[in-house]
This record gives structure tokens, C-alpha cells and sequence, in this order.
């Protein structure tokens, strides 16, 4: 297997100090001596084993430490009919991590006093319709970006997405409420797209002009982009793959994703490994990037903070300690420290980001096959590496 890759020392605004390539497409830099280049081989043959074995044809990495980007990496190809290898320029579906960028997008209104997280969205949407009146006055942003509105999960959802954002939103008036809000997590990604809706009333923008003004220009994200069309108009962009034990690597046609142009609050940017490092270290900052504030430290602690306990039918809530939702992220006791974390999974796309902002440390992994395993076994083994 093939490694494109670059490895960096990083200041902390983000441009590379040193870059010099060695061997076959691989990338060392001369690192001031936060981590060895031992280390970094460690982390590459973890990579290319784990490849191997959950049959991932590409992935890219970024490993922070000490809020600094010491690593981007990309692993094998992108495209294996091209023999194309994986960058940290490429780009590939996120997929729910979006949530987070979509609970980032309204915090930045609540800094400016254009929305209250805790009124009744009909406040902001009076067409808004609900199969049960009472619960319009009880469904607020905060509960819609922590899966805490009392509407369905998303396996309760017709399976066909409708076409259009205006669409998703006429669905809620006929789907019941399961939950009383505010007191169980129901994971509800067209929840999500509902606070986007708000966004988009609010700013009169689409939610995909407002992230690329107000998020992705602030942090230098130029090649990111949104659903499939994002991904088949950008010249180093994942071809998404699913293995089959006979045929082997299956391309995915572009058509299958289709339904993330009206879900794309929460599933469809398109980002680079090298565009999640700075969101990333956006993050574990507070709120600021380049020197420039993004969203107010209280905002982006507000984002981070639990509200709500993942209970334990929800599968993945059995291998983690203290999982809870907050607003558009994951929290979670991992081994001496504790954890902000998301998934993305669409068709032909897996994606892990995890911080430990007590450390300011992370770990992005992105990839164009659909091995959950794969991005939950590196994540932590990285995580264990670099962990004291």
C-alpha cells in the first residue's frame, strides 16, 4: 500500500515550518521535540495494519498535541482506479461530525443576540408545525442540537429524505413525539437540519453560505465543501468505497449520497484532514483561531458542556464510561481524561474527530470505506500512544 503523506511541525497559526520527504511518498519533518520521529512510525504502521485488516483503501490523519498540529498524514489512495494517493488536501464526506458545525453556526447568533438556545423554536419558524401542539412550545434549539426534543430517532424517520430543506421541516408535523422533551437522547439528525432551518430564517442565507462566511473562511477551510456535488467538482477529492468479500473495493456511485444536499446540516461537509486539524485546534482553544475570536469562550463551553445522559439502548453508549450528549458533540470518560468526540458515517465515508481539551489534544481520521472499527480502533490506540 502506497502512503502519500506530509508530517509537520506546526506553529500555532497553522503554517507549516518544515516539510521534507523521504522514502516512497512519505513525508518526515524535522519536529522540535514535542514528539519523536519514533512516534510517528509507530503511528504509520498502526494506520497501514489496521488498513489492511478492516480493508480500508484510504485514510487521512492529524494528531494535535499541546493545541499544535504535529502530524497530517494520508494513507494509501483516494481513487484506486487513478492509483491516486490520499492527501491532506483531499477531501472527504465528514458526515455528522457536520452536527457540530451546525451547533457552532447558531452559538455564534446566541453570541450576536439573534436567537436564545432555550426559546421555543416556533419563535423563530411561526409556520412551524408539530404533530402535537403542546410540545411546539416545549422544542427549543437547545434540545434539537442535543437529540433531546422528544421527536423520533432517526430510524423512525421515512427512509426517503424529501429533495428540499422545506421538505425535512414539513415532516415534523406529522411525526409523533416519543419522548417528553428534554429528558431522553433520541439521535435525530433531521433535528439538526430544523436549527439550520432556524440559521437560515434568522441570517436570510442557506446554511451552506452562512458555515462557508462565518466558519469555514475564518479558519482557512477554502477547499471544503458540501454533499456530493461538493465531492465530484473537486479535483483531489475520496472516491467512497464499500468492500465486498468477492469483488473486493466497490466504487459508490456519487447518486447514493444525493439525500445529503437537504441534510447536509447534519451529514453533508466535505473537509480535508488539514481543514479538520484547524477546526479542531478551533476547539480546543475556546473559541479562537489566528488570533481572531470565532464564538465567546462561555458559547464554545456551552457547546461542550453534557446535557444529557446517552442511555444504554442506544448501542455504542455500552463501550464508553459517562457517555453523555452535549450540543452537537459526544462527551465521554476515556483512560485519565476526559473526552469530546464525534462519528461520521455516510455511504462509502467513515470519520472520527476526538479531543481532550484538558490536554489539547486530538485526533482526526478520515476515510473513503465504511469500517466504523477501523476509525474507533486508531482513534483510541493513538489517543493510548499519546496519552501520558
Amino acid at each position: 500500500m502506497r502512503i502519500g503523506a506530509k508530517t509537520m511541525n506546526r506553529s500555532w497559526c497553522g503554517r507549516p515550518l518544515a516539510i521534507c520527504a523521504v522514502g516512497i511518498a512519505v513525508a518526515v519533518a524535522t519536529l522540535a521535540a514535542l514528539v519523536s520521529a519514533a512516534d510517528f512510525s509507530a503511528s504509520d504502521a498502526l494506520m497501514l495494519r489496521l488498513m489492511s485488516t478492516h480493508n480500508v483503501p484510504g485514510a487521512a490523519l492529524a494528531l494535535i498535541k499541546d493545541g499544535s498540529i504535529v502530524l497530517e498524514k494520508g494513507y494509501g489512495f483516494r481513487d484506486l482506479a487513478a492509483h491516486a494517493p490520499v492527501t491532506t488536501a483531499t477531501l472527504f464526506n465528514i458526515g455528522s461530525i457536520s452536527k457540530s458545525f451546525t451547533a457552532l453556526g447558531v452559538a455564534q447568533l446566541v453570541d450576536q443576540h439573534q436567537v436564545d438556545l432555550d426559546a421555543p423554536v416556533i419563535r423563530y419558524i411561526p409556520d412551524l408545525r408539530l404533530s402535537d401542539p403542546q410540545a411546539t412550545q416545549a422544542v427549543t434549539l437547545r434540545r434539537l442540537l442535543s437529540h433531546t426534543s422528544g421527536l423520533p430517532p432517526d430510524e423512525q424517520w421515512p427512509q426517503q429524505v424529501p429533495a428540499t430543506r422545506d421538505g425535512i421541516v414539513s415532516e415534523f408535523a406529522s411525526m409523533p413525539i416519543t419522548a417528553q422533551p428534554g429528558t431522553r437522547f433520541q439521535y435525530c439528525s433531521r433535528c439538526i437540519v430544523l436549527a439550520a432551518y432556524v440559521l437560515e430564517r434568522i441570517t436570510s442565507q442557506s446554511w451552506e453560505a452562512y458555515t462557508r462566511t462565518h466558519i469555514f473562511a475564518p479558519l482557512g477551510m477554502t477547499i471544503a465543501s458540501f454533499g456530493p456535488l461538493g465531492l465530484e467538482q473537486a479535483p483531489d477529492r475520496a472516491q467512497p468505497y464499500r468492500h465486498d468479500g468477492v469483488l473486493g473495493q466497490v466504487p459508490i456511485p456519487w447518486g447514493r449520497l444525493q439525500y445529503l444536499e437537504p441534510l447536509g446540516p447534519g451529514g453533508g461537509i466535505d473537509a480535508s484532514v488539514d481543514e479538520m486539524a484547524r477546526y479542531a485546534l478551533l476547539q480546543l482553544d475556546d473559541g479562537t483561531m489566528f488570533g481572531h475570536r470565532i464564538l465567546s469562550t462561555q458559547m464554545m463551553a456551552e457547546l461542550h458542556r453534557p446535557e444529557i445522559v446517552v442511555g444504554v439502548d442506544w448501542t455504542p453508549a455500552a463501550r464508553a464510561e459517562n457517555l453523555h450528549y452535549a450540543l452537537g458533540w459526544f462527551t465521554a470518560d476515556g483512560p485519565g481524561a476526559h473526552l469530546i468526540y464525534h462519528n461520521g458515517g455516510n455511504p462509502g465515508f467513515r470519520a472520527r474527530i476526538v479531543l481532550v481539551p484538558s490536554s489539547k489534544e486530538g485526533v482526526v481520521v478520515l476515510t473513503n470505506g465504511e469500517s466504523k472499527p477501523f476509525i474507533e480502533t486508531t482513534t483510541q490506540s493513538l489517543l493510548d500512544q499519546r496519552l501520558p
